[in-house]
């Protein structure tokens, strides 16, 4: 078996040998003793070690928790601080990074065997728990996907509809920072959102702008029907919640429950515009498809009363900004 690979961090010489002796004693692989913070990240993004134990305070301008940063961002790898003093301003800087343990200098034998193990334990855990996790996304995925291939041969939409929909709502996500676990959910949740419209005639939702009465009253029935047949599948992602609140306006003014701002979930105000700028760029039986300034245009008309203002100044930065297209 291999040996566990571990970069030392630390700008003093004597104590970066020390603790590399201490390392092959116990049996573990030194991959490179960094002086900088700099060197640290350079060396990390080449060897791939399998820990890091990183100084706090090193000389220079990138201290250890700001090399730490790059270096769990960029690959992920586990990181285990060694400090001998620290102010509370920069302890609560470190424990920000997500450390997977501290060892106080001078380093001892025992006490540094331990944090070591029980980082690379927690990291075997946590990839664990990220290779089942992707397995229920997939699988959760594939079942939405063959569901939505469905709704869209029967519904108004053209082909390709919930894909569009789902890039471009996890592209206003991760504008806005969203998290990881938060995307998951807002791509699936684009994919099925109209599930709610196979019962509804078909003659109905071809003529969704132009509905009155009792036929507007049987259209806006769809997120409460979709909600009712999502809630039923075991999920970790609030599909069910977004898809039912995806047609609630900011200010109220909404279907079917009428509520507003931040009691929407920010999924489905995200969810909200990207259905719509989608609906507005493609053609109906109805009218032409607008072209994308003007979509953009109306999108932005109702900032902050049909949509969240956040929510539209992150899409229109996408498309002005950033460069982002409409794909079909």
């Amino acid at each position: 078996m291999d040996k566990t690979k571990i970069m030392v961090v630390e700008d003093e010489a004597i104590i970066a040998n020390d603790i590399a002796r201490q390392l092959k004693d116990m049996g573990y692989d030194v991959a490179a003793i960094a002086y900088s913070g700099e060197s640290a990240v350079e060396k990390a993004t080449e060897l791939h070690p399998d820990l890091v134990l990183m100084d706090i305070v090193l000389a220079g301008k990138m201290d250890g928790i700001s090399a730490a940063e790059k270096i769990m961002a960029h690959s992920g790898t586990p990181v285990v601080y060694l400090t001998s003093y620290a102010d509370d301003k920069t302890f609560g800087r470190a424990k920000l990074t997500g450390p997977s343990g501290y060892v106080l200098k001078p380093v001892e034998k025992k006490q540094l065997h331990v944090a070591i193990e029980l980082a690379l334990h927690k990291q075997g855990i946590d990839l664990n728990l990220r290779k089942n996790h992707a397995r229920i996304y997939e699988s959760m995925k594939g079942m939405i996907e063959a569901i939505a291939g469905t709704v869209e041969l029967r519904g108004p939409n053209t082909p390709g509809h919930h894909e569009r929909v789902a890039k471009l709502a996890t592209a206003i996500a991760r504008e806005m920072g969203l998290t990881d676990f938060q995307l998951e959910g807002i791509e699936l949740a684009s994919r099925i959102y109209d599930i709610g419209m196979v019962n509804i005639p078909i003659e109905i939702l071809q003529n969704v702008e132009r509905l009155e009465r009792i036929n507007l009253t049987l259209y806006q029935t769809y997120p409460e029907a979709a909600y009712d047949t999502l809630k039923k599948i075991e999920s970790i992602w609030p599909i069910a919640d977004i898809v039912l609140q995806h047609r609630e306006c900011f200010d109220g003014s909404g279907f079917p429950r009428k509520i507003k701002g931040e009691a929407i979930l920010i999924e489905a105000r995200i969810l909200a515009v990207a259905v719509a700028l989608e609906d507005l760029t493609t053609h109906r039986s109805y009218r032409e498809a607008f072209p994308i300034s003007e979509a953009l245009d109306k999108i932005s008309s109702d900032s902050g009363t049909k949509f969240d203002s956040a929510v539209v100044a992150a899409c229109l930065r996408l498309f002005k900004e950033k460069g982002y297209k409409m794909e079909g």
